[in-house]
């Protein structure tokens, strides 16, 4: 950002007072500040309708409550300029710079955020990466082929908008008006819409998924192997783990220790990732869908608007990094998917949770030490659209398989947690009524006799012939018996 000297400042206020007297009619002349740095400038409450800026350096500028509707803003920088309250309603934003721009409860009606052509031939998409939009008025605006990667849409009205091949890949739409949108080619991740929302996305096949460069395991080794030296020599020899949009597999990062590395919108998607460490790392924007990362550590990672939909995360170590002096560095979860995730003993002490998804999520014996939970949400919809998800407080257990004796009547378990059991009751057999109270002896196997288990009735399962049971109470002698069925890690104090 460059300090304006005495003579720049002066021709720049000449020309914002012309055009003030233009735009009310008192003589003057349209204001053209084309090309000028008006960087860190505070412009706040400016009539600016209809002013020429383009190609005009505005970052870090004040713009907030101006009047900015019809200018033309083709090619300029607008990175982290102050727009709250602006009215932009019509104004041309082909190809400008709007990375980490606020355009809080912004009015952008018909605005035209399109490609910018230029006269030599070169285009340039309009960035709004990173963008606060929320409460923002973008009915009917030209949105397409926008790169909208991490944008705040909270409750912002896109009514009519054009959003075909934007990208939204992280972009928080909670709230959000989409109807009569249009979406063709819209990259966007279906996980984060509500229901309404989903069915106006994908109706006429509107919505893709991200698209990762394939990056092969032998090539993700070398890569691995250049980043240790990296920081074993303080970043004198190798080389920092840097990548963006790749697609990666295999197992080359179990157990490795790749700090600091560099992984931003990259897909990691099941990847066995047991005992890596990723501390201070930047992950924002990724796929972690079904990644296994058990007895990770993660500590200061950055891992905003990432989907760990269904990660496996017990003992994972998330808390804020130590860094001298008393300051510490958040793990960053702002806007994460974690519904469904398995977060079993995890640690989060201190890390940012604002708008994390959590429903679903496993969260017994998880330690959430000075998180705030003010906006943490619980979203019933899973990752490959809407609809109800059971929400479990409890990891369930599948193995080892318990039998259950009640009477001359044995029946194994589907699945078993230290809430209840989830037992395979044969539709020919007398099914037990919601709520009914029954008293069964566990066995773990024919020599392991277990206690004897008051049940209450939950839920009955008839297409997949079970029936859900809570236990009346969590006795020691059940809860020690458990325990002994259980590696550490699971066992309930």
């Amino acid at each position: 950002m460059a300090q304006q000297n005495e003579t720049e400042i002066a021709a720049i206020n000449a020309e914002l007072v012309l055009h003030g007297k233009w735009v009310r009619g008192l003589g003057g002349r349209r204001g053209d500040l084309s090309f000028r740095d008006l960087s860190g400038l505070a412009l706040r409450k400016l009539r600016l309708d209809g002013a020429k800026l383009t190609g005009a350096c505005l970052s870090h500028a004040d713009l907030s409550e101006s009047d900015l509707s019809g200018a033309d803003l083709f090619g300029a920088d607008l990175e982290s300029v102050n727009l709250t309250g602006a009215n932009l309603s019509g104004a041309d934003l082909r190809g400008t710079n709007l990375h980490k721009a606020v355009l809080s409860h912004c009015i952008l009606r018909g605005a035209d955020f399109r490609v910018g052509h230029t006269a030599a031939g070169a285009d340039t998409a309009t960035r709004l990466t990173e963008a606060r939009m929320n409460h923002a008025v973008l009915c009917e605006a030209n949105l397409s082929g926008c790169d909208m990667s991490g944008a705040d849409l909270i409750d912002a009205d896109l009514a009519g908008a054009d959003l075909s091949r934007a990208v939204l890949v992280g972009a928080e739409l909670t709230g959000a008006n989409l109807d009569n949108a249009r979406f063709g080619g819209t990259v966007i991740d279906v996980s984060r819409l509500s229901p309404s929302q989903f069915s106006v996305v994908t109706s006429g096949g509107g919505a893709t998924a991200p698209a990762y460069r394939e990056l092969e395991p032998e090539r993700l080794r070398i890569l691995v192997d250049a980043h240790s030296q990296w920081m074993a020599s303080d970043g004198r020899q190798g080389q920092r783990f840097d990548l963006e949009g790749m697609r990666l597999s295999g197992d080359a990062l179990a157990g490795r220790d790749i700090s600091g590395a560099r992984l931003r919108r990259c897909t990691l998607a099941g990847m066995p990732l047991t005992g890596t460490r990723l501390d201070m790392g930047d992950l924002s924007y990724s796929d972690l869908r079904g990644a296994v990362l058990e007895e990770a550590s993660l500590r200061g990672t950055n891992l905003r608007r990432a989907n760990l939909g269904g990660a496996f995360l017990a003992g994972a170590c998330l808390d804020a990094m130590p860094l001298g002096s008393g300051r510490v560095w958040p793990a960053n979860l702002d806007g994460a998917i974690l519904h469904d995730a398995d977060l079993t003993n995890a640690s989060l002490a201190g890390a940012i949770m604002s708008n994390a998804d959590v429903g679903g999520c496993i969260l017994q014996g998880t330690s959430l030490r000075g998180v705030d939970l003010g906006s943490v949400k619980r979203s019933p919809w899973t990752a490959d659209g809407p609809g109800p998800k059971e929400r479990r407080k409890m990891r369930r257990f599948t193995t080892p398989v318990l039998e259950a004796m009640l009477g001359s009547y044995r029946f194994t378990t589907h699945d078993w947690s230290f809430g209840g059991l989830c037992l395979c009751w044969p539709a020919a057999t007398t099914q037990p009524k919601r709520n009914q109270t029954l008293s069964v002896r566990l066995l773990a196997a024919p020599d392991q006799t277990g206690p004897q288990v008051g049940l209450v009735t939950t839920a009955s399962q008839p297409e997949r012939g079970t029936i859900s049971f809570r236990y009346l109470s969590l006795e020691e002698d059940l809860k020690a018996y458990l325990n002994r069925l259980l590696p550490a890690r699971y066992r309930r104090k």
